[in-house]
């Protein structure tokens, strides 16, 4: 929205611009220009006439006011998307894929990705929120907008209605933790991916909202709640202060982004919602000593674990 009233998203500063001048909306196949003023829209030095709009293309040039005003040059004209845009500073702006390490590599702040239920989630040490068009965040001593610019379908819309589509192979995980529960190890495979991260102390928190879940489903509560435990009362499980708990969760996606080839998915390890998170709905192997704990899909109709798989 172009025009000199407080609604506008660009602000006209020329004097015979109308509060509301004119729009430039995405068709779904092209940029469309409509004249929504008393003094015109120019298109290519050429006045806009009706109210139907105008395809763009790049190149062409916009004015706003019998004169044109200043003279805006379209220069690109590719389907909108998922950004961050830079404020108070030149850094270009970043286009979002679903997964995101910000800055990129190890010298990563923040994680924002795009989750299974179709919302943005932004991840730091300090805590994760579900972002919202206009939220803004700091990485590298910078300030940037959050520009939520086209829709992008979640999983569980997908699923949602009819027959259920297709199911592709779900990433697992395997746990292997030592008998007295002092090191916890790691891997994933996913669609021929193998991947081992090794000890992390932040693989034993994973490995406890694995069990939570785990338990859950031994007790046949409803897949949506399963698994779900106050940030809070998580941190004292662990024996953790809530501030080091975000740090770690914080790492978590840290280290697998980095260890996914680029621009693969990264798995959702976990699910947040109002203060609570649980283990993503990944399938699950946990072995103990030499013992086998769990074996678990919560995706799946029928589950597999020993009796006694909640041992402490």
């Amino acid at each position: 929205m172009f025009g000199r009233g407080r609604s506008s998203d660009t602000l006209l500063e020329n004097l015979d611009a109308s509060q509301l001048h004119a729009s430039i909306r995405w068709t779904g196949k092209s940029w469309e220009l409509r004249d929504h003023s008393r003094n015109g829209t120019l298109l290519n030095g050429a006045r806009l006439s009706g109210t139907k709009g105008f395809e763009l293309g790049v190149g062409s040039t916009i004015g706003f006011g019998p004169d044109g005003g200043s003279s805006w040059q379209v220069e690109d004209v590719s389907a909108p998307c998922n950004l961050l845009w830079p404020l108070g500073h030149d850094e270009p702006h970043i286009t979002l894929g679903h997964s995101n390490l910000l800055p990129h590599g190890v010298a990563a702040e923040l994680s924002i990705h795009h989750s299974e239920k179709g919302q943005w989630v932004c991840t730091t040490p300090d805590g994760s929120w579900i972002m919202e068009d206009g939220d803004e965040v700091r990485f590298a001593g910078k300030v940037w907008c959050f520009v939520l610019a086209a829709e992008v379908v979640s999983t569980m819309d997908c699923m949602a209605g009819g027959k259920p589509p297709l199911r592709a192979p779900q990433p697992a995980l395997s746990f292997r933790v030592s008998q007295d529960e002092e090191h916890a190890w790691l891997e994933l495979d996913d669609a021929g991916l193998h991947l081992d991260l090794g000890e992390r102390s932040h693989h034993y928190a994973l490995l406890i909202l694995a069990r939570l879940r785990l338990a859950d489903a031994q007790r046949h509560l409803a897949p949506h709640a399963q698994g779900w435990v106050e940030l809070e009362r998580l941190a004292k499980m662990l024996g953790l202060d809530p501030g080091h708990l975000n740090i770690q969760i914080f790492r978590m996606r840290k280290q697998l982004a980095l260890a996914m080839p680029h621009g693969a998915h990264v798995p959702e390890l976990i699910e947040r919602r109002r203060g609570s998170l649980r283990f993503g709905s990944l399938r699950f192997r946990i072995t103990r000593g030499a013992e086998l704990e769990a074996d678990f899909d919560p995706l799946a109709h029928g589950q597999s674990y020993p009796e006694e798989s909640l041992a402490a």
